[in-house]
Parts: structure tokens; sequence; C-alpha cells
């Protein structure tokens, strides 16, 4: 068996893919390929005053599909209580090189995570500082679950909406 952690091993690793490979691709296919690549996400929902409320986050620390996203966040958060008020929310998340711009936007739901569980499936310890019990347990850690039922994608110029 060979080391996944072996010098010039591609375990693990995001490879990039020809141009003539992505066109094969389906819309959905190249949506889940920059999900797994981009750093960061913009979170939107409806705001208490029916204006949109947006927020940067970092991606959670297990990404498997695009039909369940996760992100954390404090329990305390205006945007958190905003959520609990009124589910419909948006993620986009993008890359930027040079001209080659992809970006990506989601319109779903996001509901406030209880299970402990998925909770501490998705604490970091780098999450200590921010949080008195320094666990997945403090009250004030909060983990959302966003699903989406729509997307957008745009690379080349292009946009091209599919459903998910």
């Amino acid at each position: 068996m060979k080391n996944p952690e072996a010098k010039g091993s591609t375990a693990g690793k995001i490879t990039s893919v020809a141009p003539q490979q992505e066109d094969k691709m389906t819309t959905l296919e190249k949506a889940e390929r920059l999900h797994q690549k981009v750093n960061t996400f913009i979170l939107s929902c409806v705001g208490p005053d029916g204006y949109p409320m947006t927020k940067a986050v970092v991606p959670g620390k297990h990404r498997a599909s695009l039909r369940e996203i996760y992100f954390c966040t404090n329990t305390s958060s205006k945007f958190v209580a905003a959520i609990g008020e009124n589910p419909k929310a948006g993620v986009y998340f993008y890359s930027r090189k040079l001209i080659w711009f992809k970006g990506c936007l989601l319109n779903g739901t996001m509901e406030i995570v209880t299970d402990p569980a998925v909770k501490e499936r998705y604490w970091q310890n780098v999450f200590k500082n921010a949080y008195p019990q320094k666990s997945f347990t403090d009250p004030d850690f909060c983990v959302l679950k966003f699903t989406p039922v729509l997307g957008r994608f745009y690379a080349n110029f292009e946009l091209e909406d599919f459903a998910i």
C-alpha cells in the first residue's frame, strides 16, 4: 500500500483539470470542484428588516458535497437569529486568478444544527480562543447546515443555471 503522505502523492490534493476536460463536466460537477478549492464563503440571509444580511466565513473542515454545506459561527450572532426567523439563504464562493474568474451562487435553506455529534465533527481546536468553554459544547458555538436547491455558475464570461 502506498503512503498517501509520500512525496509526490496526490492523495487528498485537488488537481487541476485541463480546459477540454472541464468542458465535458456538468455544471454541478464544475460547481462541486470549485466548492472544494475555495477558502472563503459569503453567506446571505434575510434580515429582520427584510434586507439582506451578508457575512464572510471560512469553510467547515469537512466538505463532502454541495448538497449539504456546513459552516461554523456564533449562536449569539445576528445572522443566526435571522436564520431562526427565516431559513431562506444564499451562499456564494469564487476563485479569482488573473482574468479567469469563477464563481457559484447557491440558493436554498439554512438550518441551525443542534445535534451534538455534528457540532463535535465540525469543531476545530483553533476555535478554543473564541469560546470560553473551549469545546463544541459551548452554547455560543453554532453549526449551520445549508441545503441548496438552485445554483448559478459563472466561468469564462458565461452563466449556467442548474438544479441541485
